[in-house]
């Protein structure tokens, strides 16, 4: 690599820090920040996985957060530095890829629009270091395969489907780009250079939490809810019509809260179109594409099947990321002027709907948390009402370490919980369930072990979320109820509310030890 090249890079990297971080303490995710940090949490107090507590993630994100904590204690801030490097690192990946088969101006338009999709929404979801593992993986085909087949088998302890499709797609590419010319067999040795250490790395990262778990829960809760159960009740319609606001915008973009909204709302299709567009590219220059293309290619119909399983706007970067680099080929290598126009156009929409959302996060009006974790990150004026003042209310009347349970508006119909709440109150929750999925923690047997909890533990402060988007309407079996109340059923007769704060209800119990 020239000095020049590594200066670029230096910048490019530099600047995406500052694009991703520039509101870096800016909001929180009551649900999915809390389900992270908790089990970091659990995971620093000796806690395992899949044994322990219900988890059904892959563990390598919980186990790289509880290493943060140990290092720098309970905070928000640790993960979202490490956000802001990944971000800032796939967009240099992003852009080294493009740079492959583009030229530095269409390589440099790659490197916006990945870093903007990374950029918002923030979180400490485990995608963002899997997207850097799987590019780097890529940018090693064909000529170091072995360690493209470590970053593999690393990418699937922290997104199993990403590591499982990665490697996939990285197989077939060498294969297909070897047999194309002509009926011989692919080269076997090539394909082996790769898939062992795959397998390999995977297997040594999974293999001490497999065995300390426990076979069998290791399968029910990373293998078989996730495949046979979880995809009922997340998966979404996909988004082709729209019929209003959707009232998820902030002020300050710089288009209107109505057009950034039809703009958010259409960009799943808006990438759905342009990976279709690059892959007919593809197609028609079929002989001239090498074993790294066909990955890519491939790599990205696995973030498809990603967006696909929630289109929502927290599924759609990694299928961004895929698409600007596709595109930035297709511009520059396009058999028909007509899919350079349409690539072109779907990294304009992309990126303008990227800045625009980073113009907002930056502008939205936040508030301080009362919390020592929250170390100067400050809540969105929509999680903030009546947040600070159960928090002063949980330090205040219970003692370090005692446990308290937060509970959602109903327990028959769950979409979304507050597990946020224990990391900031710093208080433990008595059961193993942090993660208020559908299907689990509306049922008849898991709300009876968490009743026993409670009882066990005499839990004498619980805190209800009520906000609407607990137990919101959604069209799959997550919007469904299942009739159980059995939770319900208990705080009605054992505890007493006894302050509302905003959304938020605390209940006491009646009698301590009842």
């Amino acid at each position: 690599m020239s000095r020049t090249t590594g200066l670029r890079l230096a910048l490019l990297f530099a600047a995406g820090v500052v694009i991703s971080g520039v509101a870096f303490r800016h909001g929180i995710q009551p649900n999915d920040e809390g389900l992270m940090l908790q089990a970091a949490t659990r995971i620093a107090d000796g806690q395992v996985p899949y044994r322990d507590f219900w988890w059904f993630y892959p563990p390598g994100q919980p186990y790289l957060l509880a290493g943060l904590q140990e290092i720098f204690g309970s905070s928000l801030v640790p993960w979202r530095v490490l956000r802001v490097l990944c971000d800032a690192g796939v967009g240099v990946l992003a852009y080294l890829l493009a740079a492959r088969y583009a030229p530095p101006r269409l390589a440099l338009a790659a490197w916006a629009v990945a870093v903007l999709a990374m950029a918002t929404p923030s979180g400490p979801h485990p995608f963002p270091p899997t997207m850097v593992l799987c590019l780097g993986a890529l940018l090693l085909v064909p000529r170091h395969l072995v360690w493209a087949g470590v970053l593999c088998g690393v990418a699937a302890a922290w997104r199993l489907e990403f590591g499982a499709g990665l490697g996939l797609a990285v197989v077939l590419g060498l294969a297909l780009a070897r047999t194309r010319d002509d009926d011989a067999p692919p080269r076997l040795r090539e394909i082996a250079r790769f898939a062992l250490p795959a397998v390999g790395a995977g297997l040594l990262l999974y293999l001490p939490v497999v065995v300390a778990a426990g076979l069998s829960p290791s399968w029910e809760l990373l293998v078989r809810y996730p495949l046979l159960e979880f995809g009922d009740y997340q998966r979404l319609p996909f988004p082709w019509s729209y019929d209003g606001p959707l009232n998820t915008s902030s002020p300050g973009g710089f288009v209107s809260d109505t057009l950034e909204n039809l703009l958010l709302f259409y960009v799943p299709a808006v990438l759905v179109a342009g990976l279709a567009v690059c892959l007919v590219s593809l197609g028609l220059r079929w002989r001239r594409v090498g074993a790294t293309e066909l990955a890519t290619a491939l790599f990205a119909v696995v973030m498809l099947q990603y967006l696909l399983a929630r289109a929502d706007e927290f599924h759609t970067a990694p299928l961004a990321v895929m698409v600007a680099i596709l595109g930035a080929w297709t511009v520059a290598r396009a058999d028909r002027r007509l899919l350079a126009v349409a690539a072109a156009g779907v990294l304009v929409y992309v990126g303008v709907v990227g800045l625009d959302r980073r113009v907002r996060a930056v502008t939205a009006p936040t508030t301080p948390i009362a919390s020592p974790v929250a170390d100067g990150v400050r809540a969105g004026r929509a999680h903030d009402e009546g947040l600070n003042a159960t928090l002063r209310f949980l330090r205040t009347r219970t003692e370090p370490g005692e446990p308290i349970y937060v509970a959602t508006r109903r327990s028959d119909l769950v979409t979304a919980g507050h597990p946020l709440l224990y990391v900031l109150a710093e208080r433990p929750n008595p059961t193993p369930y942090d993660i208020q999925a559908p299907g689990v923690v509306t049922s008849a047997p898991v709300q009876r072990e968490i009743v026993e909890d409670l009882r066990r533990e005499n839990v004498r402060y619980i805190v209800r979320f009520d906000d609407p988007i607990t137990a919101a309407p959604e069209p799959n079996r997550a919007g469904e109820s299942t009739g159980v109340t059995i939770l319900d059923d208990e705080l009605a007769r054992a505890y007493a509310p006894i302050r509302r704060y905003g959304p938020f209800v605390v209940y006491e119990r009646r009698t301590l030890g009842a």
